[in-house]
């Protein structure tokens, strides 16, 4: 991040206009000599004050090193006003160490207006973050926070000097605010974020970012790297299938047992026509390499191909007896079965009638997972039948299985 090189300027210009006099702040008894310098030194100041105007530099300090060789005790404010001289000239020079001495010195002042101190110690916290002193930087920012615990800028400052001193936690739980914060989060903020989740081992922390990075920046490497996370997420294989079928909308299927799994639990399903086509994928897009792989999974396929073909043939059967059943089950089997073969209409026609029949999967351990599989089975055949608000309307619905609505609020990003 860059230094807050204006903020540093903006707090001395307002010094610089009014001709070597306080502004209308509260000062401390201690801040001797206030509102003004002293008579002693005021020539060398006044030349130090115009050159710094003109932007020489070295001719300012030069006059305030006069200043202070001139004989006699310097008051407080003369101090003071010396510390925001330089601290002008620092910043404007990117002396960061030098610049954020002088911003020390006049913090430390009992000249320094109450009013300043909380942007005083917000330059600090980015200046000593830039010069890679995190212990200064977190000191600095905590003291910011405590003051305005809402302070973005000052909350990614603090959770990079936690992360850059390898307190993860800690920067994950700084980073967690500014992203539970309003507004839409930086996308450097959220790779910050999900840096020092990896580090600390969270997946699940890393999965959430990168949810907040395909909503509002989405790339496909974030798509990608989400879908990694979800895979390697604790799921079942309900919930693992559907990250699957993600996963494939997205075109980020990439790994050989990714698509070796899909059609496995496809398979496992009877829904042997959705492996078909994914190893089909496969081999299309050449991600079977070695030839053990192609041999196992062109085992795989030709299995499919032959349940698949006898899936088409029952299909009808199967329908006719799904329709005169009590409970949503077969409807939704028949309904899952006619979209991998390409049938939406039917699909959705099948699935919405199982949806509304209900009792789907009545006492099954898994049975939130299967209701909200129907309903998510039901937006994608909407998808594929080009109604994309009835899609999103059923991907709304899927609310019972925390894992299953967020796979559904992410298909929502793609309706």
């Amino acid at each position: 991040m860059s230094i807050r090189t204006g903020l540093v300027i903006a707090a001395t210009i307002g010094i610089l206009s009014v001709g070597l006099s306080a502004p209308a702040a509260a000062q401390t008894a201690a801040c001797t000599g206030a509102p003004k310098i002293s008579v002693k030194i005021a020539k060398q100041m006044s030349a130090a004050q115009d050159a710094m105007k003109a932007k020489k530099w070295q001719d300012s300090l030069a006059k305030m090193r006069e200043a202070e060789t001139v004989p006699g005790a310097k008051t407080a404010f003369d101090a003071y006003t010396m510390a925001q001289f330089r601290a002008y000239i620092y910043a404007s020079t990117r002396q960061d160490a030098d610049s954020a001495r002088e911003l020390e010195n006049q913090l430390n002042s009992p000249c320094m207006p109450e009013g300043k101190k909380l942007e005083t110690m917000k330059n600090l916290a980015a200046l000593n973050y830039n010069l890679r002193n995190y212990p200064k930087a977190i000191e600095y920012g905590n003291r910011v926070l405590k003051a305005s615990p809402n302070d973005t800028e000052t909350l990614v400052y603090v959770a990079q000097a936690n992360y850059q001193s390898g307190n993860n936690k800690e920067a994950i739980r700084l980073m967690g605010q500014v992203l539970d914060g309003p507004g839409r989060p930086k996308e450097n903020q959220l790779l910050l974020i999900q840096a020092a989740c990896a580090k600390a081992g969270d997946n699940a922390c890393v999965s959430r970012v990168f949810e907040k990075l395909v909503v509002y920046y989405p790339k496909k490497e974030y798509w990608q790297n989400l879908m990694v996370a979800l895979n390697k997420s604790e799921t079942n294989d309900i919930q693992k299938l559907n990250v699957l079928r993600l996963s494939s909308h997205v075109d980020t299927l990439k790994f050989v047992d990714d698509y070796k799994e899909f059609a496995q639990l496809s398979l496992d399903e009877g829904l042997a026509c959705e492996a078909q086509a994914i190893l089909e994928q496969g081999f299309t897009k050449k991600v079977f390499v070695e030839k053990r792989d192609v041999d196992v999974n062109n085992r795989l396929l030709a299995t499919a191909k032959t349940k698949c073909a006898t899936e088409k043939v029952a299909a009808p059967k199967n329908e006719a007896a799904a329709k005169s059943a009590a409970t949503g089950d077969g409807d939704v089997k028949v309904g899952a079965q006619y979209l991998t073969t390409g049938d939406a209409p039917k699909a959705v026609e099948a699935l919405q009638r199982g949806i509304q029949k209900g009792g789907i999967a009545k006492g099954d351990p898994n049975e939130a997972q299967r209701v909200d599989e129907a309903a998510m089975l039901l937006g994608i055949a909407q998808l594929k039948n080009n109604n994309k608000a009835e899609a999103a309307k059923a991907f709304r619905t899927v609310k019972r299985d925390p894992t299953m609505t967020r796979i559904a609020k992410l298909w929502l990003l793609n309706t």
